[in-house]
């Protein structure tokens, strides 16, 4: 009569749970019995007595067998349901180990790739989404410091507030050192991320005119737009290279001859339009020094044209100043030798 090869559910539930065809029929002739010697099951199951021995090996290294202590050793299986504990348990700490080995696995080749990566591609050209996810990167993994040359178009940041990962940055002792385009600096709201920012810790310096945008984290990696008349345009990712040295030998240039930005307070907003301030003098002093336009100052102080063009004229008398260029320069001088509460330099 042929044999059926239909496998019954316990068997399947050995087999998954690593048992191989030999331990399963081995297992199954001790369950009924109680004390058998390997001849006894070599000769009922027409197996070797070598072979069936290393099967009961294997069945005793698994937690399903064990033996009496006699010099000619008897053999009883273990109860199923203790069996499936003993057997589940040592599956989950294969798995468990097989996972740990499969990570370390994938970390290995992750870092091989990325070692061949930063070898093979010094630049790599990234759509606007990715140069954004890579900027909030930059600002999660600086350790030591941040270069930004800031202009128009913005990127992530809102024009009246710094980006919270910006502060937490300073917090744990990153510096960063920003240049902003005058232009930038004259729109509304600026004045105010710029003052929160560098009571934070953060270094400014304003310039007439920037020829780009640029972010460098710890002097290993930089981001920059390929077109400043796309905002919404591919950016370049520079990484260590000499690229890169030259990008920060660029910033460092431009650093040396930015005006300082004078973080001052501003005076309540006044709506007598005759008001001079006259009581904040250390203001205008602020403004001025940092590059603002007419326009944008009459708006920070809530004045008049005519009272700032008076004031403008008091001020460059008093610092001995023959024109308004000389009266910003000197403004500049008197606020930095002030001391480190107007300045970080």
């Amino acid at each position: 009569m042929k044999r059926s090869s239909v496998v019954s559910p316990a068997s399947t539930a050995l087999r998954t749970l690593g048992l191989t065809p030999s331990e399963e029929r081995i297992y199954h002739m001790l369950l009924p019995r109680d004390g058998t010697t390997v001849v006894e099951m070599a000769k009922g199951l027409a197996l070797s007595l070598g072979g069936c021995q290393r099967v009961l090996n294997a069945l005793e290294r698994k937690g399903l067998v064990t033996h009496s202590p006699e010099q000619v050793r008897r053999y009883s299986a273990v109860p199923p349901d203790f069996a499936a504990e003993v057997l589940i348990a040592r599956r989950q700490s294969d798995m468990h180990h097989a996972r740990a080995e499969m990570a370390k696995l994938r970390d290995s080749l992750e870092r091989g790739r990325d070692k061949g990566r930063r070898q093979e591609r010094v630049v790599e050209i990234l759509p606007p989404q990715a140069a954004a996810r890579m900027f909030s990167q930059f600002l999660r993994d600086a350790q030591t410091e941040i270069l930004c040359l800031e202009r128009s178009p913005g990127l992530v940041s809102a024009i009246d507030e710094p980006d919270p990962a910006y502060l937490e940055r300073f917090a744990r002792g990153v510096r960063s050192r920003s240049i902003t385009d005058n232009q930038l600096l004259n729109l509304p709201g600026t004045l105010t991320r710029l003052r929160i920012a560098t009571a934070a810790g953060e270094e400014f310096r304003t310039c007439p005119s920037l020829p780009f945008k640029l972010v460098v984290v710890d002097r290993r990696m930089a981001l920059l737009p390929l077109h400043l008349a796309n905002p919404d345009g591919a950016y370049l990712l520079v990484r260590s290279s000499s690229l890169l040295d030259a990008l920060c030998d660029m910033f460092e240039m431009y650093w040396r001859v930015a005006a300082p930005f004078i973080a001052t307070d501003l005076p309540v907003a006044s709506t007598d339009a005759s008001d001079s301030h006259a009581d904040h003098p250390d203001v205008l002093l602020g403004l001025l020094a940092s590059g603002l336009n007419d326009k944008s100052i009459e708006q920070e102080l809530n004045v008049s044209p005519r009272t700032l063009a008076r004031r403008i004229v008091e001020l460059t008398t008093r610092l001995g100043a023959s024109t308004r260029f000389q009266a910003g320069w000197l403004a500049a001088q008197a606020m930095l030798k002030q001391g480190p509460s107007t300045s970080r330099e």
